[in-house]
């Protein structure tokens, strides 16, 4: 299972020769998603995702909005396997919480990739790791979010 945010916000599952895109649904959907990847293993507020969605007055039923991509996410990432990969999309009061392996997190990866390209690391290795860093971008940050240009 791979979780990607640096490009397009998507989800494969399935060995790397024929992993397929789990269907995640509308900008709204992939950013509900994106604001949990960017705090793995942490707690994100109702709030906090109903003041990222709706930049204006939020609707009456945000909270109920959200409770159905939340739903729907925990259907798409079960269909994926999820749990065989140790990821599960938990309720916690009034906030969720992913929790999932930082290795199956692009942005994970990029940083541990770039905190490895030390300046104590031996040249040759440390432009190698930071061409893997720079090769698991795949387009501009968090495409398919609300929060990406049009």
């Amino acid at each position: 299972m791979d979780f990607s945010l640096l490009g397009p916000v998507t989800v494969t599952a399935g060995p790397p020769a024929a992993s397929v895109e789990l269907p995640l649904g509308p900008a709204k959907r992939r950013s509900v998603l994106a604001m949990l990847l960017l705090r793995p293993n942490a707690t994100v507020s109702v709030e906090q995702l109903i003041s990222s969605l709706w930049e204006d007055e939020p609707p009456a039923h945000a909270r109920t909005v959200i409770q159905g991509h939340v739903s729907r996410l925990r259907a798409a990432l079960a269909e994926g396997g999820a749990e065989d990969h140790g990821v599960e999309l938990t309720t916690h009061s009034s906030a969720y919480l992913l929790r999932i392996p930082d290795a199956l997190i692009d942005t994970q990866r990029f940083d541990q990739l770039t905190a490895q390209a030390s300046p104590e690391s031996a040249p040759g290795e440390a432009v190698q790791l930071l061409r893997q860093a720079l090769g698991l971008w795949r387009g501009p940050a968090l495409t398919g979010t609300v929060a990406s240009p049009p």
